[in-house]
């Protein structure tokens, strides 16, 4: 037995030797690019910015140094700027690139003059970043901001002066920006001269209406719609009749513009234009988009054809659209009709929408038919009944409030939240902070919803005790984001800074897994989503967005997807799905960081969808034109090679049978 016993402790110093051997030399050893790589895409993940960190920013790597310092951006917090102003420096252009991008992820309007002036005279792509970080930063006031901005538009490079444009429209730089309206005319790069479009027309430069008339006639099929965006600036009869005539593009997208261009003009005139389209649209997202468009403006001009829309019952979405308008227009004429819809139990989208078409009628007559959907077994149909009652029927606020808090869907509960916080329903806080308590029995989503309900009263937090102790719950609650949220309330509205007490972001994937996929996707994988009407076939973008498209890849390989349906499709904008849910409030049970990157939204680009900061999941969407105003404010994982038609004929409802990953 001695013997035994003198072996096993032989044997238990051998292991232990060799253990403490292994993490001496693990500790000492020269780490590989894939390993640091590995480390600062981990870190990022916990939105941790430590020593560990900031070692990698002189790494002997450029490579390493530069996705250290786009960590830094996507992690930001204090001292963040002092980081990244050492960044700007370095001697690879491609560092000192991502640096400037960085600075436009921070949450300090202070640093953009700073920034400008502190990459002047460096390389045009450094200096393009900083142009549009700055515009980022800035905001409407920040006149020097924008004076110094204007100044880049006499650059010799055309990415500094594209940059320029851009940047005016980030700072919502209206009356700097007419100095567009003459550089447009002068310019000969067709990318600035769309930039320079784009800023005009996004932000309504009345005096751009000749501009606007000349791309409207000569321009592409993206500054045509750009055009009649700008367009909407003038609400006179001989604009209308300008834009009515894109209604007649070749292209639908172009189309899709003119119709909202109409609606936003408004008037009898619009109207007529809108309603003799109707008449001959085959198209089923524009009849969808005319129909809303026509209740938009409260016109019966489009009415026969939606009547006769209603009848062929050719698509749940024309259904959907045809049932609302002519509710809005009808009144209480148009109860007989919803109840004649609803007697032949259509699919729960249409239930919804016949709630929401009895509230159109603005009749207490239809209030305990919608109380009939407010049981109704969906909760999207549930949810859209709520909406209605509290509007028709508020001397009732209390008994729907308690039915839908009771709900066991989060859908009901978070609208019924939204409700307390906005019309400042004390008397609930205490069932609200007991939903805190039990933070790991209540849904993340309805977690979400009283941390907002306690923004929207934040002014009591110093006189409601019972406020405070839902803020500090929150504060502890073992979800990241809830976390970081109260961390902004105690400082935007207590003036306290709690932000080194919360605890860091958990993550899904250990810095081993990421090395391993470092190392499996040299070459960017693909992926093929099947769907009904084709095809599609993605780039997947791990070099920009790693954790999002590992996220992807599992999810697609596990089957997530299969059988979901694009659940949102709003024409020339995106068409969105991956939500198990198929109402636009689902996902998985996690949230993922947000990867934002100097990658533009273009024809496309593939994105995800969120709620906030680092609260994506499964929603991704596909981008139909170029989108700039997303650029930096949405993960960019992934690009359409091939089936952007395909993309472009998805309506709502739409299944995606299956998503193929290649990996190459």
């Amino acid at each position: 037995m001695k013997q035994l016993a003198k072996l096993i402790t032989a044997v238990t110093a051998v292991v232990l030797f060799v253990i403490v051997g292994y993490y001496v030399w693990d500790t000492f050893r020269q780490r590989t690019t894939t390993e640091k790589l590995a480390t600062i895409i981990h870190l990022e993940d916990q939105r941790v910015r430590n020593s560990v960190l900031e070692e990698f920013l002189v790494d002997d790597t450029a490579r390493v140094r530069q996705r250290a310092t786009l960590a830094v951006g996507r992690i930001g917090g204090p001292g963040a700027g002092r980081l990244l102003t050492g960044q700007l420096a370095d001697p690879a252009p491609g560092v000192a690139r991502t640096a400037a991008f960085a600075f436009g992820l921070l949450d300090d309007p202070e640093i953009a003059l700073p920034l400008l002036k502190a990459t002047s005279g460096m390389p045009s792509m450094v200096v393009a970043e900083a142009l549009m970080a700055a515009g980022r930063l800035a905001d409407s006031t920040q006149t020097a901001v924008a004076e110094e901005i204007l100044k880049h538009l006499a650059d010799a490079s055309p990415e500094v002066r594209e940059a320029a444009c851009y940047a005016l429209f980030y700072a919502g730089a209206k009356k700097p920006a007419e100095t567009l309206i003459l550089h447009i005319n002068t310019e000969t790069i067709p990318e600035v001269q769309t930039a320079a479009l784009f800023t005009l027309a996004r932000l309504g430069v009345t005096t751009a209406l000749p501009v606007f008339k000349r791309f409207h006639a000569e321009g592409d099929e993206y500054q045509r719609a750009l055009a009649l965006r700008g367009l909407r600036v003038s609400k006179t009869n001989d604009i209308r009749q300008t834009v009515a005539s894109s209604l007649n593009d070749g292209d639908h997208l172009v189309v899709a513009e003119a119709i909202a261009t109409l609606q936003n003009q408004g008037g009898p005139v619009s109207a007529g234009y809108l309603a003799g389209r109707l008449k001959r649209e085959n198209d089923e997202k524009l009849i969808v988009a005319l129909m809303d468009a026509l209740r938009a403006l409260e016109s019966n001009q489009g009415l026969a054809t939606a009547r006769m829309h209603l009848n062929s019952e050719l698509t749940v979405n024309i259904t959907i659209a045809a049932i609302r308008y002519i509710a809005a227009i009808d009144k209480e004429r148009a109860i007989s009709r919803i109840d004649s819809l609803l007697a032949v139990n259509p699919p729960a989208r249409v239930r919804a929408a016949c709630a929401e078409a009895y509230g159109d009628t603005e009749k207490s007559s239809v209030i305990p038919r919608i109380a009939v959907l407010f049981a109704d077994e969906d909760p999207l149909v549930r949810a859209s009944a709520f909406d209605e009652l509290v509007i028709l029927d508020s001397t009732n606020i209390e008994f729907y409030i308690n039915k839908a808090l009771a709900d066991p869907d989060m859908m009901p509960v978070v609208l019924a939240i939204d409700q307390i916080g906005n019309r400042r329903m004390t008397a609930y806080l205490p069932q609200l902070a007991d939903l805190m308590f039990a933070a790991g029995q209540t849904e993340l989503d309805i977690r979400r919803s009283i941390m907002g309900l306690v923004t929207e009263m934040a002014d009591s937090l110093r006189s409601d005790s019972v406020l405070n102790q839902i803020l500090i719950y929150g504060a502890l609650d073992p979800e990241y984001i809830i976390r970081r949220e109260a961390a902004v309330i105690y400082r935007e509205h207590l003036g306290e800074d709690r932000s080194g007490a919360i605890a860091p972001a958990g993550t899904r994937y250990s810095e081993r897994k990421v090395e391993r996929a470092l190392l499996k996707y040299v070459q960017n994988p693909s992926a093929t989503i099947i769907t009904e009407k084709g095809e599609i076939e993605l780039r997947l973008l791990f070099d920009i967005a790693p954790l999002t498209v590992m996220n992807f890849i599992e999810l697609a390989d596990d089957g997530f997807y299969d059988g979901l349906v694009f659940h949102r499709v709003v024409p020339n904008f995106v068409v969105q799905g991956g939500d198990p849910r198929g109402d636009g409030w689902g996902g998985p049970p996690y949230f993922i960081r947000c990867e934002y990157s100097d990658r533009p939204y273009k024809s496309g680009t593939v994105g995800i969808a969120t709620s906030g900061k680092d609260t994506g999941g499964s929603q991704f969407f596909i981008t139909h034109s170029p989108q700039p105003h997303l650029n930096a404010r949405y993960t960019v994982f992934g690009q359409v090679l091939t089936g952007m038609d395909v993309a472009n004929e998805l309506v709502q409802g739409d299944v995606i049978q299956r998503i193929i990953i290649h990996e190459e």
